[in-house]
């Protein structure tokens, strides 16, 4: 979840938080679970256990709230976590934290994460593969490095060129790309970027397909490399 604050009760204490999937489908005695839940706050690096365990959400920071929240998921031992912006709202010196985090339990757990983010930044830093979405529609996918080194869609250097970087010499460098201000157009007919895509032509009214292009799949009529 994006708020480690609004996602987690804050009448329950911790220990009650992350055992609450044990208890909806029925798992384990109460020793067992007892013993899952500790397993589950040293994998997140929420100790002392015994300690966390009776504490409220509001004696904890952002941090930990999020671990808590890792740790409830991690609990059912899923194939998959879906993790929308979960390190959005937190202290920029804290991301990193949890994204390394989410990094070793993927690794020793084999899980897979689908990573839903706006911060091309973090994407880089986690994922091994991204799909770029406009309005809810795929305008490219593929590796994360191959998609972000040497983007193929309109849409996709657009962001990357909206990325601040720490250089004032890059203050007034000229944006490869500049976004169309839109124009009364459906949005939902043909490709959905063309309303604001300075690449755009007249077969752009027509739904480009998703196809395989350079390694990667792109939906775009028109070869911007």
């Amino acid at each position: 979840y994006q708020d480690p604050y609004d996602s987690i009760n804050p009448r329950m204490k911790v220990g009650d938080i992350v055992s609450e999937p044990l208890q909806i489908h029925n798992i384990g005695n109460d020793l067992e679970r007892k013993k899952m839940i500790m397993d589950a706050l040293k994998e997140v690096k929420l100790e002392p256990t015994e300690e966390i365990v009776e504490k409220y959400p509001h004696m904890l920071s952002g941090g930990q709230r999020q671990r808590v929240v890792l740790a409830r998921a991690l609990i059912m031992r899923p194939k998959i976590i879906i993790a929308d912006e979960p390190v959005s709202m937190l202290d920029v010196s804290i991301r990193a934290e949890i994204l390394e985090l989410m990094k070793e339990i993927q690794k020793n757990n084999n899980i897979s994460f689908i990573y839903i983010t706006h911060d091309l930044a973090t994407a880089k830093y986690f994922g091994q593969n991204i799909i770029i979405l406009y309005l809810g529609k795929i305008m490219e996918a593929g590796s994360i490095n191959q998609v972000l080194m040497r983007p193929r869609h309109p849409y996709t250097q657009a962001l990357i060129d909206a990325i601040s970087e720490p250089n004032p010499d890059n203050l007034y460098k000229e944006k490869i790309i500049r976004i169309n201000d839109p124009i009364d157009i459906d949005p939902f007919t043909g490709c959905r970027f063309r309303a604001r895509c300075p690449y755009a032509i007249e077969k752009c009214k027509e739904t480009p397909p998703l196809e395989l292009n350079d390694g990667r799949k792109v939906a775009c009529f028109v070869d911007i490399d």
